[in-house]
């Protein structure tokens, strides 16, 4: 499981380039080696680095080279660069976006391979990038598409994307808040399956968090908590009231809800993908510390 393994999520790989000895030199702690690859290094060329990822690419050699130090090795694709492609990477992911070609490249640190795409790229489109998941929302196709760089895949979903949609990456999820459609859309990318979706209204004032492995939304008008968990693939919901002076935080597998005027605490756990409350008086000056901050 992933909080079993601190090489998906720390930063773990050190990138060289050098032009006069046409080199390419990665360096992986997770191994404890370099890799070098000897290809021309040119004016032009692109480096990006996220956490377990390094990124080359090279516009006169029609080259996106990758590195993931995790496997400790490089990976190159063979295709035309061009003026107007995007780039991004985080920790496990790279993802490239190529509208001439009409195509969406990701690769995966964890496994160390391409992915590839044919779908035409738009104007309008939105790309997000977090740790181990790349989310792709194309209002002119109709579609949302996750990438897992657990699985090395993509997951499409084609549904209408519109004005007013709210979309969150964080770790392993990739929630999408759609008003007009009262829907809540959330991708795994531990599962890397299917989405999971929930038809409830979106109203004014909800409150949508996302963290590592966790979505959390609070939704007062409904008296609704739900959460997501990126490690089961599932949504769980909690009928209850949700109050002004509520607290919501999220961090690492956990959700956690303080509710004063009802003396209550709630988490919600990812890794089991259920809630678990305890009826407390919660008072000012009460410290909530959540994940990475505790």
């Amino acid at each position: 499981m992933s909080e079993q393994n601190p090489n998906f999520y720390l930063a773990r790989v050190a990138l060289v380039a050098q032009p006069t000895q046409n080199a390419l030199r990665a360096y992986s702690a997770v191994t404890g080696t370099w890799a070098s690859l000897t290809v021309p290094v040119d004016t032009g060329d692109t480096f990006l680095l996220g956490g377990n990822t390094a990124l080359v690419a090279q516009p006169v050699q029609n080259v996106l080279r990758a590195f993931s130090a995790i496997t400790g090795t490089w990976v190159s694709l063979t295709v035309p660069v061009d003026t107007g492609d995007t780039f991004l990477v985080d920790t496990n992911v790279a993802l490239v976006a190529q509208p001439t070609q009409n195509a969406l490249r990701a690769f995966s640190a964890i496994t160390g391979t391409w992915a590839s795409l044919g779908v035409a790229v738009d104007t309008g489109d939105t790309f997000l990038v977090d740790t181990s998941v790349a989310l792709v929302a194309q209002p002119t196709q109709n579609a949302l598409r996750g990438f897992s760089a657990h699985t090395g895949a993509w997951t499409s979903l084609v549904v209408a994307v519109d004005t007013g949609d709210t979309f969150r990456v964080s770790g392993n999820v990739a929630l999408v808040v759609q008003p007009t459609q009262n829907a809540l859309r959330a991708f795994s990318a531990i599962t890397g399956g299917p989405w999971d979706s929930l038809v409830v209204p979106v109203d004014t004032g909800d409150t949508f968090l996302v963290g590592t492995n966790v979505a959390l939304v609070a939704q007062p008008t409904q008296n609704e908590l739900r959460a997501y968990s990126a490690v089961t693939g599932t949504w769980a919901s909690l009928g209850v009231a949700v109050d002004t002076g509520d607290t919501f935080l999220v961090g690492g597998n956990t959700a956690f809800v303080a509710q004063p005027t009802r003396n209550a605490l709630r988490a919600f756990s990812a890794i089991t993908g259920a809630w678990t409350s305890l009826t407390v008086p919660v008072d000012p000056g009460d410290l909530f510390l959540v994940g990475s901050d505790a």
